[in-house]
């Protein structure tokens, strides 16, 4: 008895391999839409990014990471200097005075980041008319710098002429540790307004306003201390100047705010 071989029958239609596919004939990704070529060499795409704002942030943030790297201990002794008297007679006048390293560094993070605070808010609210966001943020600098620099200069002329030129320089100290905290404080606030887009702006301009408002509070409340443990310092003079000088300011701002925000 022969033996046959075992035949296997295949189809008359076979289907062929995915590596016998010819890649010549099928049909290219980049044809059969309805989207129109425009040029053949590539575009770069340029968005609405501020890069000054950018440059900014980056010179405050390298500011900062010096501040808190380098001169950790002192930055500590300086937050708690405002609000704690024993910590403000170590520091004393001569460490926060202009000649100081630290304190220039902090006075420069200062004006930036309050410069920029207001800069971001007036155009979330539409009060930079012009759209040149550096020559606004310039103004608004330079504008920081002489009401602070007026504000101190007018607490020493108060202090030469009342003969009281400790508590005017006190008082001027405070004034600079307020600039200083503020500064510190609003950075991050700052660079939230500038680059975070899915939390409303309003959330961050609320935030600091209550920050400021919260420091000029502490601001007043030491002056307040100041004039009634001097004998020297009038109870009425110092009424007057809180009137003029910090209370009347801060009210003619907020009217000004709210009648632009209506």
């Amino acid at each position: 008895m022969q033996n046959n071989p075992t035949h296997i029958s295949t189809p008359s239609h076979s289907v062929p391999l995915v590596g016998d596919v010819d890649s010549t004939h099928t049909n290219s990704l980049f044809e059969g839409h309805l989207l129109n070529k425009i040029t053949e060499k590539p575009q770069l795409h340029f968005t609405d990014f501020d890069f000054g704002e950018a440059t900014l942030l980056l010179v405050a943030f390298i500011l900062f990471v010096w501040l808190y790297s380098a001169n950790r201990k002192r930055l500590d002794q300086v937050i708690k200097a405002y609000y704690l008297n024993r910590y403000a007679n170590q520091l004393g006048r001569d460490e926060l005075s202009l000649g100081n390293r630290v304190s220039i560094f902090l006075l420069l993070l200062f004006i930036i980041t309050f410069s920029m605070f207001i800069s971001l808010s007036a155009s979330f609210y539409g009060f930079n008319k012009s759209g040149n966001e550096t020559w606004f943020f310039i103004k608004t600098a330079t504008v920081v710098s002489m009401i602070y620099g007026l504000k101190i200069l007018i607490v020493r002329v108060f202090g030469y002429v009342f003969q009281t030129p400790k508590n005017a320089s006190e008082y001027a100290m405070i004034i600079f540790l307020f600039c200083n905290i503020l500064g510190l404080f609003l950075l991050p606030i700052v660079v939230c307004m500038a680059f975070v887009r899915d939390v409303s702006p309003l959330f961050f301009v609320y935030s600091g306003i209550s920050l400021f408002v919260f420091l000029l509070f502490i601001r007043l409340l030491r002056v307040v201390i100041i004039g009634f443990n001097s004998m020297r310092v009038s109870k009425f003079y110092l009424f007057l100047y809180l009137c003029t000088l910090e209370i009347l300011p801060f009210v003619i701002i907020v009217k000004i705010f709210l009648l632009n925000t209506k």
